[in-house]
């Protein structure tokens, strides 16, 4: 069993069969994956819930490289790419009665937190051990970094103990990808503009921001849940230059906006709203969450991370037993 707890609590022809991972990959097999988490990792969570029924992301231009399915996202995640490295069909939301959940489930749902909220990681939790027993906001974009700083120590004690809970029901190799460089991210980048160019970075994006993201948040994660890998480099994330066009990783693809990120006037999937022509030449799909091949990117990277980590632990845990 492998469970992913990918959330970013502080805010088929065209897939090809190349990212496929061998059989025995690094000498590893996984019958199930679990994920949870928010819209980065949400199959169709949202979509199915009375909040979310009339949502933009269950119908095009969302999911036009694979089908419009309650990803956020031209096409594909990066958990799908992750189940399919490991040759495990692409993972079912939770709230999809009647789904197959032989292989796993996905329980990440649109806008959840760690903390809080009607979709908290604590109520994915339970809908975890219901379907257990069954088969064997925090919101920082209203705030400031200073007051959201204040926030990190519960986030990371709620994500901590997350982990021990679903360790409690059985699980033996968990990954927790640290957090985005938000500082990137259009959404961010629109909402925080300021003519002081002492606070951006060479990339242009939001030195404060990123430094957040990493120096905070993901260091703290990473002293916590000393056993897991936080696999996730965020420096890395903004230099996938390899077929995006310049400038590719901070303007979204879908959607209008009057500013160099083309976010903020019309959004993704409204009446009007354009779509640029090529989406595997951007990072960026709506302004928030990344394209397939964004997505594509990151799971190969986050796959070369944590696997030779979980290969070293499973080697440790049979010496020791």
């Amino acid at each position: 069993m492998l469970c992913i707890l990918l959330i970013n609590s502080l805010c088929v022809s065209s897939v090809g069969a190349s990212f496929y991972g061998s059989k025995q990959a690094f000498g590893m097999q996984f019958e199930a994956i679990y994920q949870f988490g928010d819209s980065l990792s949400d199959t169709g969570n949202y979509i199915r819930e009375r909040t979310g029924s009339h949502s933009t992301y269950k119908g095009l231009p969302y999911g036009q490289a694979y089908h419009p399915s309650g990803r956020a996202s031209d096409g594909l995640l990066m958990i799908d790419f992750i189940a399919m490295y490991f040759h495990l069909p692409l993972l079912n939301p939770y709230l999809a009665t009647g789904s197959d959940f032989t292989h796993g489930a996905d329980f990440a749902v649109v806008g959840a937190t760690a903390n809080g909220g009607y979709n908290s990681l604590a109520r994915q939790l339970a809908w975890f051990r219901s379907h257990l027993n069954s088969t064997f906001s925090n919101d920082p974009i209203a705030k400031t970094i200073k007051e959201v700083s204040k926030l990190v120590p519960g986030v990371v004690k709620t994500i901590k103990d997350a982990v021990e809970e679903v360790i409690r029901l059985g699980a033996n190799n968990i990954v927790v990808p640290g957090n985005f460089p938000i500082g990137c991210v259009p959404l961010y980048l629109v909402k925080f503009a300021t003519n002081d160019r002492s606070k951006y970075d060479n990339l242009q994006c939001l030195k404060d921001y990123n430094t957040f993201s990493s120096c905070n948040y993901n260091t703290r994660c990473g002293h916590c849940l000393c056993r897991l890998l936080f696999g996730f480099d965020f420096g890395h994330y903004v230099r996938f230059h390899l077929g995006i066009e310049k400038d590719g990783t901070k303007k979204a693809c879908c959607g209008s906006g009057s500013n160099p990120y083309n976010y903020g006037t019309l959004g993704c999937g409204k009446r009007g709203s354009p779509v640029c022509a090529d989406p595997s030449k951007r990072l960026n799909w709506d302004g928030v969450h990344m394209t397939q091949h964004g997505n594509r990117c990151v799971a190969a990277f986050l796959l070369k991370q944590f696997l030779p980590a979980l290969q070293y632990y499973t080697r440790r845990h049979r010496r020791h037993h």
